[in-house]
C-alpha cells in the first residue's frame, strides 16, 4: 500500500501564514545569550533564520564544522538530550556547560547523567525483559533515571520523533519549572488530543504541520522545526498566536452533510459521520479503487462496529448511565481527531464496551467454551448483517476516485498511512 504524506513545505507555509508572533523586550528570554550572533549562509532567508539565530545564541543548538546549520538534518536521540540538558542547566541558573566526557565516555554520556539528575524521567518500559524500568512513586535511584532515559532515547537507534522531542521538552521545563502560558485556545488537532502536546500548541510553541494543525507526531524531527520549537520556549517573543481550521472529513473530503445516511442496514440507516471513516481507510488500502473499497468498508463495518449493538440487544446487555455519561464526555473532547465527529467517537467506543461486556457475559454463562461461542454468535450476526447492508442512492451517487483524490492530500492521509 502506498503511504501519503504532507510534505515539510506545509510547515514552512504553517509557520509563515496565519501567525503572528507575540511582542516581547529581548530581555524577556527566559535564559541569558552566551554566543554571538551565528553566521550560517545555508539558513540566509530560510523560514527559521531567526530561530536559528535564538537557539545558538542561547547556546542550545551549534553548526556543523563545515559552518552550515543543515535545517533538513534529522537530530538523533543523543542530540536532544544534550539539548535538553542545557535547557535545563541554563532555566536553573547554570550556564548551559556540560562536564566534559570522562575517560572511555562518549561526548553524549555527560548530557545523559546530567538530565537523569535532573528530571525525573521513569516508568519506561524495556521490550527486552517485559518491565518497566523505576517505580512510579518517585524513589527512583540515579541509575534506574539514566537507564528509563537511554531506553526510551537510545544513542545513535533512530532518529527522533516530533512527539518524542516534545515529550522530552514537557519533563525538563516541568522538572526546570519553567511555565509556558498559554496564548491560543486549541483543543484537538486532527491527529491528536494528548494535553501535553496540545500545551505546546497553546503556548505558541508549536504550530502543526498545516492549516489543520496535524501534528504528525511520529515523523522524524529535523534541526529547522527543532530551532523553531526551542527558540519559541526561549524567547517569548517569537511565540505565536493563531486559529486552526477545522478538519471534517464528511465535509472536506466526502463532500456530503454528516447526517447523510450512506448505508442502511439491515433496515437501519448508517449515517456519514459514522461510516467516513472507515470508507477513508479502505480508499486509501485500496488507492482508489471504488468497488473494492466501499466492499471492503462494508464489511469492516458489518464485522467490528455494528454487531456488538445488535448482539448486545439480542442478549439484554446494556451499559451502566454511568459509563455511557463517561463515554460521551470522552467524545465530545475528542470531537475532531482525524476528522470525525463526537458521535463516531461515542458510537465506537460504546461498540468497544459491548465487546467487553458480551465477551464477559459468555465467559460467565461457560467459562470453559464461552468466548468460542461469543465469537462463533458474533460471526454469525455480522455475516447477517453483510448481506442486508445496501448503499443509499447518496453513497452511490459519489464519485469515489475524486474522494480518494482529496483524501490522498488530507490529514488523515497523514495520520492514517
Amino acid at each position: 500500500m502506498r503511504k501519503s504524506r504532507i510534505t515539510a513545505l506545509f510547515l514552512v507555509l504553517t509557520m509563515l501564514l496565519c501567525t503572528l508572533p507575540v511582542s516581547a523586550a529581548e530581555g524577556d528570554w527566559l535564559i541569558p545569550k552566551v554566543n554571538a550572533a551565528p553566521d550560517f549562509s545555508d539558513v540566509k532567508g530560510a523560514w527559521c533564520e531567526s530561530y536559528v539565530e535564538t537557539v545558538c545564541q542561547a547556546g542550545l543548538m551549534e553548526g556543523r564544522s563545515d559552518g552550515s546549520f543543515n535545517p533538513s538534518g534529522e537530530l538523533m536521540p543523543e542530540h536532544i538530550v544534550t539539548i535538553c540538558a542545557r535547557l535545563y542547566d541554563l532555566l536553573t541558573g547554570g550556564d548551559g556547560v556540560l562536564p566534559e566526557p570522562a575517560e572511555g565516555q562518549t561526548w553524549y554520556d555527560p548530557a545523559y547523567e546530567h538530565l537523569a539528575e535532573s528530571i525525573d524521567y521513569r516508568g519506561a518500559y524495556d521490550p527486552s525483559s517485559g518491565e518497566y524500568l523505576g517505580g512510579g512513586d518517585g524513589a527512583q535511584t540515579q541509575e534506574e533515571r539514566l537507564n528509563a532515559l537511554r531506553l526510551h532515547f537510545t544513542p545513535g537507534k533512530y532518529p527522533v520523533s516530533r512527539r518524542s522531542f516534545l515529550d522530552l521538552l514537557s519533563r525538563t521545563l516541568a522538572a526546570a519549572e519553567a511555565d509556558l502560558p498559554a496564548i491560543n485556545q486549541i483543543t484537538v488537532v486532527p491527529d491528536c488530543v494528548d494535553p501535553m502536546v496540545l500545551s505546546f500548541y497553546n503556548a505558541g510553541v508549536l504550530t502543526g504541520s498545516d492549516q489543520y494543525g496535524t501534528f504528525q507526531g511520529n515523523d522524524s524531527l529535523n534541526r529547522g522545526q527543532a530551532a523553531a520549537m526551542l527558540a519559541r520556549i526561549i524567547n517569548p517573543g517569537q511565540r505565536l498566536t493563531f486559529t486552526l481550521q477545522s478538519f471534517d472529513l464528511c465535509r472536506d473530503v466526502l463532500g456530503v452533510a454528516p447526517d447523510t445516511p450512506l448505508l442502511t442496514v439491515d433496515g437501519q440507516p448508517v449515517t456519514a459521520e459514522l461510516f467516513t471513516y472507515q470508507l477513508c481507510t479502505s480508499l486509501l488500502q485500496w488507492e482508489g479503487t471504488a468497488d473494492k473499497a466501499l466492499s471492503d468498508a462494508t464489511r469492516f463495518w458489518c464485522d467490528y462496529y455494528a454487531p456488538f449493538q445488535v448482539l448486545a440487544e439480542e442478549k439484554g446487555v446494556a451499559l451502566f448511565k454511568e459509563k455511557l455519561a463517561e463515554i460521551a464526555a470522552e467524545a465530545q473532547a475528542s470531537a475532531g481527531l482525524y476528522g470525525t465527529t463526537a458521535a463516531y467517537q461515542q458510537f465506537q467506543e460504546e461498540g468497544l464496551a459491548l465487546n467487553l461486556a458480551l465477551r464477559d457475559l459468555y465467559i460467565e454463562q461457560d467459562w470453559k467454551m464461552g468466548e468460542a461461542y461469543y465469537h462463533s454468535d458474533l460471526e454469525k450476526v455480522s455475516d447477517a448483517l453483510y448481506q442486508k447492508a445496501v448503499p443509499t442512492d447518496a453513497l452511490n451517487a459519489l464519485d469515489l476516485r475524486a474522494v480518494y483524490n482529496r483524501l490522498k492530500t488530507s490529514p488523515f492521509a497523514a495520520w492514517r498511512f
